[in-house]
């Protein structure tokens, strides 16, 4: 691991595709875009048609209490308006603010498309449940955490925080925890997300939304994404779905 991602991990602790046959029939059309659910090259979780005219990105701690809201209040009136029928596409990356958000994405990089988005909204749904333990780790473990090398703060620090109960809950076994954990591409993920939102679209808080690349300035709930998105939308041409 480079030096500089390590300092970073640090600082955030502290506060496979099967062949086609040749002549495949065309794929049905979908009804209902908001049912389609996969993950992006740069570690998202996309829901809807991936060639829709306007496409909203979401950066979402998943500590931020905003976010949740946004996810109660925006995002179901997204998928039901304009999401099912393909003319919006939402993608969900998760942008660790803490050390909590950090390990959790670990959790949620590590499945599949429905099942992280499944666990993205458990958290949002039982977000006490995942941070009051933290909270309550004694000053005395966080100071034997951070003595510890910098690669194995966070796992104990997670331990400390009752995240492997908070997994189990959600369907992830011991064994399968541990090893997402300690997958490498999933944190580089988690990083690269991260970077991109603050060096590339200068990111000021979360939830933050870009729409069609463009991130949308001192915009961070439901009622201030609503006229950018619809705007959006009538001035994008009309594509087939």
């Amino acid at each position: 691991m480079h030096l500089a991602s390590a300092l970073l991990i640090a600082g955030l602790l502290a506060a496979p595709t099967a062949a086609q046959p040749a002549r495949a029939p065309a794929p049905a059309a979908v009804a209902d875009w908001s049912t389609r659910l996969a993950v992006t090259p740069q570690g998202g979780i996309l829901m809807g048609n991936p060639n829709a005219p306007v496409k909203l990105v979401e950066f979402g701690s998943l500590t931020c209490p905003h976010c949740r809201a946004f996810h109660a209040e925006g995002l179901p009136v997204i998928r039901a308006r304009w999401l099912a029928a393909g003319q919006v596409s939402y993608e969900y990356r998760s942008f660790s603010l803490n050390g909590i958000d950090l390990m959790a994405g670990l959790l949620m990089q590590c499945q599949a498309a429905p099942q992280a988005w499944a666990f993205v909204n458990r958290v949002y749904a039982r977000q006490d449940e995942l941070i009051t333990p933290f909270m309550a780790i004694p000053e005395a473990e966080r100071t034997r955490i951070q003595g510890l090398a910098s690669d194995a703060q966070g796992p104990a620090m997670a331990v400390a925080g009752k995240l492997p109960e908070f997994a189990a809950a959600a369907g992830l076994p011991r064994a399968r925890y541990d090893a997402c954990l300690a997958a490498k591409p999933a944190m580089e993920k988690l990083l690269a997300i991260r970077a991109d939102a603050v060096q590339v679209h200068k990111l000021q808080g979360t939830p933050s939304f870009l729409i069609n690349g463009r991130m949308q300035t001192d915009v961070f709930d439901w009622a201030a994404l609503e006229p950018m998105l619809d705007a959006a939308i009538k001035a994008a041409p009309q594509r087939k779905k």
